[in-house]
Parts: C-alpha cells; sequence; structure tokens
C-alpha cells in the first residue's frame, strides 16, 4: 500500500469522526434552542400569569446547566482537535504526496478532502456561535431579572465585546480555509495548463505523421505504375 492510500485512509476515518461530532454538536444546539424556545414570546408575562421562556430559560439555567456546558466543552475540543488532524494530513501531508504522484485523481481526492474540512469547519463556526449569542441572551435576560443596574451593562458590553471576538476568529479560520482551496486551485490549474501543453505537443505532431503517409502512398502509386507500365510492354511485346 502506497504512502498516499495510507494517508486517504487516516483522512476518511478523521472526515467520519468529523461529521458525526459536528452532528452531535448541532443536535445539542437544537436541543438547548427548543428548551429555550416553548412559549418563545419574551412579552408573555405582561399577558398572562405565567413567565416568558427567556426569563424562564436564564432562571432555571437550562441554557447553562452543567450537564449541557460539560458536554458542549466536551464535543468542542474534540471537533477542534479532530479539524487540526485532518487539516495537518491534508494540506501537509496528503496535498504534497499527490503532487508527487502526478495522478489527476489524486489532486482531486485532495480538493475533495480540502471542501469537506472547509464545509464541516464552516458548521461547527456557525453552530457555536448560535449558541454563543443563545447564551449571551439569555444570561442578559437573567441580569435583568435580578434586577442588577450598576455594572450591567458594563457586563453586557463586555459579553459583546467577546462575542464579536470569537466570530472574528470564526470568520479568520474560515477565511483560511477559502485560502487554502484557493491555493489548491492554482496548483490545479497550473497542472491542467501542462497537460494542455503536451496535448499541443502531440497535436504538433501528427502534420509530420500524414506527411509521412502522404509520402508512402505516393511512392506505392509510384510504384504500382511502373509495374503497370512493365506489364503493359510485356503484353504489346508478345502481340507484336
Amino acid at each position: 500500500m502506497s504512502e498516499f492510500d495510507v494517508l486517504k485512509r487516516e483522512a476518511t476515518k478523521l472526515e467520519r469522526h468529523l461529521e458525526d461530532r459536528v452532528a452531535k454538536y448541532q443536535q445539542l444546539a437544537q436541543r438547548i434552542t427548543a428548551a429555550s424556545a416553548n412559549n418563545s414570546n419574551p412579552y408573555a408575562s405582561k399577558h398572562t400569569n405565567r413567565p416568558s421562556s427567556l426569563l424562564d430559560a436564564a432562571e432555571t439555567g437550562s441554557i447553562n446547566s452543567p450537564a449541557n456546558t460539560e458536554e458542549e466543552s466536551t464535543l468542542s475540543n474534540d471537533i477542534s482537535r479532530t479539524i487540526s488532524q485532518m487539516s495537518e494530513i491534508v494540506n501537509k501531508r496528503m496535498a504534497p504526496a499527490a503532487e508527487v504522484t502526478g495522478r489527476n485523481q489524486h489532486l482531486l481526492l485532495v480538493k475533495r478532502y480540502r471542501e469537506i474540512l472547509f464545509d464541516r469547519t464552516t458548521d461547527y463556526e456557525k453552530t457555536r456561535a448560535a449558541m454563543a449569542r443563545k447564551r449571551e441572551t439569555m444570561e442578559l435576560f437573567a441580569g435583568a431579572n435580578t434586577g442588577d443596574g450598576g455594572d450591567g451593562e458594563v457586563d453586557h458590553l463586555l459579553r459583546e465585546r467577546n462575542a464579536i471576538g470569537n466570530s472574528m476568529k470564526g470568520v479568520s479560520s474560515v477565511l483560511g480555509q477559502a485560502e487554502e482551496i484557493r491555493a489548491d486551485l492554482k496548483s490545479q490549474g497550473m497542472a491542467l495548463r501542462g497537460v494542455s501543453g503536451k496535448v499541443l505537443a502531440i497535436a504538433g505532431g501528427i502534420p509530420g505523421v500524414n506527411k509521412l503517409i502522404e509520402n508512402i502512398r505516393k511512392k506505392r502509386n509510384r510504384d504500382d505504375m511502373v509495374v503497370s507500365g512493365v506489364i503493359a510492354s510485356c503484353i504489346l511485346f508478345t502481340l507484336w
């Protein structure tokens, strides 16, 4: 088994593991969102005796419960570690190995793994950002419900700054993946241009082959004419 095949097997295992972890992370986000979305009108307390779901979720800690926090942290660390491992294999090991073999199917496979890595990373970053925004909202409503006024606005601004910082990190990660894909496409374009040059060289040699065939055909016609003349002369000599 070649080195590229070994790396392909490792990348496939990481791809499946990453897809499973991201799916579970999204399920956790949906479960948390659904838990806080029941009776989702935040102004319901003005018209009924039942508190709004946002205040209720903030008071009961359904978003920031230890179980949810621990599960999210475990999944997040696992996803980040898997993304790092897969990026290492695809970009620093598979890509050079594919360039050494020079086979188009290997280059296309590297491109496919980079696209998968980009898609899974984007899904994870979007889900993580959505959960962070939901958590910030819950904490804001919890602070408003307790009536803390002094440092509440400052704390809220600090949380907003942290949320923006996390979003910027996510955007930077996505841009990094996009840059890697752009470099791969550039490499693919250079390979295609090389193949195109070889095809043109072969096409340029075809007229020479055609000319050779034409010369052979003319020589054969001349030989046929000579033979025909000799035969005609023999017939005429015999009749004479």
